[in-house]
């Protein structure tokens, strides 16, 4: 989930948020079938230089590193909470993504996960600034998690508890001009800044393990424990400076929420994008 707002941590980066951060990275690899990427890499011809922005723990990149060995992994964030034993093509650096980027060359390929409501523009900040660091032909990434909700049989009070933590989380990160639904925006952020051959696939994560199938519904278990966990932490301090909420009056209305999340009778998803597109080689016309 999101992490930063102006200059600091509108989110705990507290041992508690880690371990949800480590149980919202094995459900997202799930949901993506074991993927780490949908940009087309191969291990036959691996890229040289590999940038992560905002890589929170950075499992991501390790296991990238681990993919492949000759490539150099960058990884940026603005806390130091990656562990110390990695791969020795991978480093880590704290920086604010969000300033102007400055590398000593350019980069095949450029990653971010999970970033909503860290940005004040992520077009201007991400996206463009990831079409002038990248070599022509390398490839962005994104893998996003919009803070709304869906429902297509009803089970989702559209008045409840759970669809206002949404909504108030939406508008909070509007008034804070960080913007938690990013997801919605990429592929039009892409072929605006010039990217081509851009891709988008919409997966839907269960809230809780509601779905029939065994795959989602193992799935929608790990998002459970993770939204549930990581409410507290997600709002507390974003509600505050939106709305000038208590953290009583939150943890009050957290309650229900919590309540809803893990009523296996309300079949909620949540959207994940997966954007990905090319920068055009010399000659070529993007957009």
């Amino acid at each position: 989930m999101p992490i930063a707002l102006a200059v600091t941590y509108a989110f705990p980066n507290d041992l508690p948020e880690q371990e949800r951060l480590d149980l919202q990275a094995h459900a997202l690899l799930k949901l993506f079938d074991g993927r780490l990427f949908f940009s087309p890499l191969s291990t036959s011809s691996p890229p040289r230089h590999v940038l992560d922005i905002a890589t929170g723990l950075g499992d991501w990149a390790i296991q990238m590193g681990d993919m492949f060995p000759s490539a150099e992994i960058i990884a940026t964030d603005l806390s130091p909470i990656q562990p110390d034993a990695v791969p020795p093509n991978v480093s880590f650096y704290v920086e604010d993504s969000s300033d102007s980027w400055d590398y000593p060359h350019k980069f095949d390929y450029i990653h971010t996960r999970v970033t909503g409501g860290c940005w004040s523009s992520f077009e201007e900040q991400v996206v463009q600034q990831a079409f002038e660091a990248l070599e022509p032909g390398g490839y962005l990434e994104s893998q996003e998690i919009d803070s709304s909700l869906g429902c297509d049989d009803g089970t989702l009070d559209q008045n409840g508890a759970l669809m206002r933590w949404a909504s108030d989380i939406t508008t909070a990160g509007e008034r804070c001009d960080r913007s938690t639904l990013i997801g919605q925006t990429l592929k039009d952020a892409y072929e605006r800044v010039g990217f081509v051959d851009v891709q988008e696939i919409v997966f839907r994560i269960p809230v809780n393990g509601w779905p029939r199938d065994r795959h989602l519904r193992e799935i929608g278990a790990m998002w459970e424990a993770n939204l549930v966990s990581g409410l507290s932490g997600l709002s507390l301090s974003l509600f505050h400076r939106a709305f000038d909420r208590s953290p009583a009056e939150t943890e009050v209305f957290l309650v229900d929420v919590r309540r809803e999340v893990s009523n296996p009778n309300v079949h909620a998803w949540m959207p994940c994008y997966v954007v990905w597109g090319r920068k055009p080689l010399m000659g070529e016309t993007g957009g």
